[in-house]
């Protein structure tokens, strides 16, 4: 039998160039709330779930990855007004795919930040 000794994912890390701006994005646009921050990178808390740690890097890389040859996001956010995010991200001239209808799983739609970090919007069907 296995012992359990992960209890939970607590944080996850994503690159970007500019820790001030990522900060400003990630609070005064989308919400968060800055926990720490030094020189070197930042944590940020959304209402629920993992804390985000934004760690500057003055190397060209992003937390997305290729499959097939497509960007692929490594973070998911679940929202309760999918459309309502949607249009708010364009208005901030954030890179935004259209959103996509999956009946009883619920609708998606994915976009950039500042920093060419690719992630994923969800919202469950039973809250639509």
């Amino acid at each position: 039998m296995i012992q359990q000794f992960i209890e939970g994912i607590e944080y996850t890390e994503i690159p970007v160039s500019d820790l001030e701006q990522a900060i400003d994005w990630y609070c005064n646009k989308l919400g968060a709330k800055l926990g720490f921050r030094n020189n070197e990178r930042a944590y940020v808390d959304f209402t629920m779930g993992p804390s985000l740690f934004l760690v500057k890097t003055n190397d060209t890389t992003t937390s997305t990855f290729l499959v097939n040859g497509e960007d692929h996001y490594t973070i998911g956010f679940k929202v309760k007004n999918i459309e309502g995010f949607h249009n708010y991200l364009l208005e901030l001239g954030a890179e935004v795919g259209k959103i996509i209808d999956e009946g009883s799983i619920g609708k998606f739609f994915t976009f950039y930040d500042p920093f060419r970090n690719m992630f994923d919007v969800h919202q469950h069907a039973a809250s639509l």
